[in-house]
């Protein structure tokens, strides 16, 4: 009889304990959050890391559930891990429970804005300095709705549900068909500080990307959340940096190399970045920038080579040097090997850029100075402009003329 309530009393504290286990389970399980896409303009970029360098993993749709196990800051950005090497950035996530979505949008909301720029994709900023792009781009005509807005050094900026920043100057109010509206062909400046804080951004992370691969494989070109024509980097270009251009086209190649192979690098990286917005392309440089800014709008297509009907990253490159008399090879590993390696910091109109590692490359691109450079992105979008940012830094770049 003591042993029958012995078994009794043991299996009761063992039930306890069990009880006790799956509460403790039930309440790590609550812990995660679970998230609703909303980019609504193309696939959104899963990465395998939220560091520079990171390759794609996957992409998502709009309206896609996921479930958001952990964050993390990156570059004052708050990143989502959906999983083991899986991250998207926050502002292409909107966290909280699906059945909470209907209640979070913003159909009350009375103010809209369309964009009106027709020759690209207009900005979103991550706030009203200019200095962030959130890597969300808005094509002519799209339609965002709009929760708050500012009005800083003359200029009114809208913020989008997204949580991004557009200025006035690209966008029309409370008018999506654009009715009796004239298209905006020529990028209007935003303000000084965007110019400023955009340069600088190209230089900060550069010299670490040139030097240190990432191991990727051949994929399609990543992140709608990073590329497209970016036009307040129009206005990029200080008149300061005109008298280092000067200097520099002075300096022989033979003794820029021979600088580049010796310890004094690090002094030749700090006086580049001066330099590399003012250059102008000449004779073939010219013809490869021309030849790709004439495929802006084609559609981009996995493996294409067709000018006007479909090209991938690499296509578009290998197209823009073939109009210059220059042979590449089809795929972006093969035209590594085109020229000659040079740092992020002396980039010149013409130069082609790289993203992942040296032998390994999954995306590149035609740099056309002024901090841009003109691509084929991903899967359903198209052949556009993009200025280099954090966000979205080049691991690398070769000067083939």
């Amino acid at each position: 009889m003591k042993k029958q309530k012995m078994t009794y009393l043991s299996s009761g504290m063992v039930g306890l304990a069990g009880l006790v286990l799956m509460g403790l389970q039930t309440n790590d399980a609550q812990a995660a959050t679970n998230g609703t896409v909303n980019y609504a303009d193309g696939a959104t970029t899963v990465w395998t890391s939220p560091e520079v360098g990171q390759k794609p993993a996957r992409y998502l749709a709009t309206n896609q559930q996921v479930t958001i196990q952990d964050t993390k800051q990156v570059y004052g950005q708050t990143w989502y891990k959906l999983g083991n090497d899986e991250w998207v950035s926050s502002q292409f996530i909107t966290a909280g429970d699906a059945t909470a979505q209907p209640a979070a949008t913003t159909t009350a909301v009375k103010n809209t804005v369309t964009a009106n720029f027709q020759s690209g994709a207009t900005t979103v900023w991550a706030d009203t300095t200019a200095a962030q792009p959130t890597g969300e781009y808005l094509t002519y005509g799209t339609t965002k709705n709009v929760i708050d807005q500012k009005d800083l050094n003359g200029t009114t900026w809208y913020q989008l549900e997204s949580k991004g920043w557009v200025p006035a100057s690209y966008v029309v109010l409370n008018n999506p068909n654009l009715d009796g509206v004239t298209p905006i062909t020529n990028a209007p400046a935003v303000t000084p500080v965007a110019a400023t804080t955009t340069t600088t951004e190209v230089q900060a992370p550069a010299a670490p990307q040139a030097t240190t691969p990432a191991p990727a494989t051949e994929t399609p070109a990543p992140a709608a959340t990073t590329e497209a024509t970016t036009p307040a980097a129009t206005t990029s270009t200080p008149a300061a940096t005109t008298q280092p251009a000067q200097t520099q086209t002075t300096t022989t190649q033979s003794s820029q190399q021979t600088t580049q192979a010796t310890t004094t690098q690090a002094t030749t990286t700090q006086q580049a970045p001066q330099t590399n917005t003012t250059t102008k392309a000449s004779g073939n440089a010219q013809t490869v920038i021309n030849a790709a800014l004439s495929q802006i709008g084609t559609p981009y297509v996995w493996g294409g080579t067709t000018p006007g009907v479909g090209l991938d990253c690499s296509g578009l490159v290998q197209y823009a040097y073939a109009q210059a008399g220059v042979s590449l090879g089809r795929v972006t590993t093969a035209q590594e090997g085109a020229g000659q390696r040079v740092s992020l910091d002396n980039l010149q109109p013409g130069d082609i850029l790289f993203w992942g590692g040296a032998g390994a490359s999954y995306h590149d691109a035609i740099y056309i100075g002024g901090g841009q450079y003109v691509h084929a992105p991903q899967p359903g979008e198209s052949v556009k402009k993009a200025s280099i940012s954090s966000y979205f830094m080049p691991s690398f770049a070769v000067r083939v003329l």
